[in-house]
Parts: C-alpha cells; structure tokens; sequence
C-alpha cells in the first residue's frame, strides 16, 4: 500500500495516475477530489496512514513537513519515506525519522498532466531497489532522473521552476502575436503548437540545439531577424541572471530550512 500524505495538486496526480491501492490524508476532505476512484482509499489521519502503508509519500508543503514528521516518527520505523517538499534535505527528514529509509525527490508541475520530469536524491539508509521503487512510481507522471542532493537547487532552477519560464515566454508571444494582428485564440494556438512541435522535434533528433537554430533560420531571412534582436539585446544573459538568482534562492531556503 502506498501512502500519501497531502491530496495538493502534486499529490493528488501521483495518486490519481497509480493503478495500485493507495491511501490519502489530507485536511480538506480527500474524497472531494478523488470521485469514484476505487483504488484511492481515504485514511483517518496521518498516523492510520502511516500504520496502513508500505511507503509513505509525504506530499505537504515545505513549512509543514516537519511538524508532520513528527506526528508520525513513533510509527514509521525503517518504512520507505519519499518526501517531495522542495528544499527539505534529506538529513533534515532523517533527524526527525533516524531509522527510515529516505528519499528525496523534487517533480515540477506538468506532472499533474503527467508530462512532468522528477529528480530523485537517495538518502543515508536508502537502498537502490528504494530509488527503483520510486522511479517506478513517479514514472507515472512523467519521465525521472537521479541526481545527486548537491545538484538538486540547480535542478530546482531549472526544472522545478521552469514551468513558469515557459508560461512566461509563451504569454509574451501570444501577445505579441496579437500585436501584429491575429486574434488572441490564434496567436494562442500557433505559439502552443509551435512550441509542443520544437519540443517533439529536440526530443526525437539527437542534434544541439544551436543546430535547431540554424536549421530554421535562413540566411537574411525572418527567424535571422528576429534572432538578431535576442542578441542584440541580451537574451543569453537574462536568461543565465534569471537561473542564477532561482539557484541562489533555493540555496537559501534549502539553508533556512535545514536549521529548523
């Protein structure tokens, strides 16, 4: 039995994409957001979560984890314990459960449509067969890599918080678009498709990136335009400041957080 502790977005994809019995505890009435289905079972708490599963997932926000670590240590002994609560190291979660096998892992949002990327950090006590169980689990939601804890505030960078870059970029284009006069519905959808066909295309040509470029711009031509303006007014370097501060914000908030 996999358990879940917190139905938020994240946790509710997990457990809504698993084809085996999993239990939920959340504060906000969990049956709400899982309808008819069957194999998502609700717990009383926390603690009859824990006592009721074989791995714990704690799903909850990063200023509340260790409050419900410590509600739940006397029941979790050596259980598998995930936690995705960004920022929260693993020895933070291992002072609080000495005995646990701990893993650590930090998926971003498109996993709520099961097209997200999650990284997975291996704890003290942790086995290997652990880390294919959770791969296992999270594969569900997108694709999966293992790294290193001293990688995770880059992954956070650029991952964890790349959603938002994106959603970003596409916002500006979709307006700008309609700038030049499409209708917003248009410009909507020829930038969305645009970007989902790159994305198809840079997934299946093994090729660099600056090769993509230059494959689409033309010599004088509109994309060569455009580009020139990106240099010009340096693209490469906003986007290099933007990861840097993302970094260094999640390099403190992992410090903060490892103190409490």
């Amino acid at each position: 039995m996999i358990g879940i502790i917190g139905a938020g977005n994240m946790g509710r994809a997990i457990a809504l994409r698993m084809n085996t019995q999993t239990l939920i505890s959340d504060k906000i009435s969990a049956r709400l957001r899982f309808g008819g289905k069957r194999c998502v079972k609700v717990a009383k708490n926390n603690i009859d979560l824990v006592r009721r599963s074989d791995i714990v997932i704690i799903a909850v926000k990063p200023q509340h984890i260790i409050k419900v670590l410590k509600e739940i240590t006397p029941y979790v002994g050596s259980s598998l314990v995930i936690s995705i609560a960004a920022g929260v190291k693993t020895v933070s979660i291992e002072k609080v459960l000495p005995k646990a096998r701990v893993l650590r892992v930090m998926p971003n949002m498109p996993a709520i449509v099961g097209q997200g990327i999650s990284a997975i950090v291996r704890g003290r006590l942790a086995k290997k067969k652990d880390v294919d169980i959770a791969e296992r689990i999270f594969s569900k939601v997108g694709d999966v890599v293992r790294v290193k804890e001293s990688s995770m505030d880059a992954v956070t960078a650029l991952s964890g918080s790349g959603p938002a870059y994106y959603f970003l970029f596409t916002d500006i284009l979709e307006k700008a678009g309609h700038s030049l006069g499409l209708k917003k519905d248009l410009a909507r959808q020829l930038t969305l498709a645009t970007f989902m066909g790159a994305s198809a295309s840079a997934s299946a040509m093994k090729i660099s990136m600056q090769d993509f470029v230059k494959k689409v711009a033309s010599k004088g031509g509109t994309t060569e335009a455009a580009l020139k303006v990106f240099k010009q007014r340096g693209l490469d370097r906003i986007v290099k400041a933007a990861l840097r501060a993302a970094y260094a914000r999640s390099c403190t908030l992992s410090r903060s957080r490892r103190k409490k």
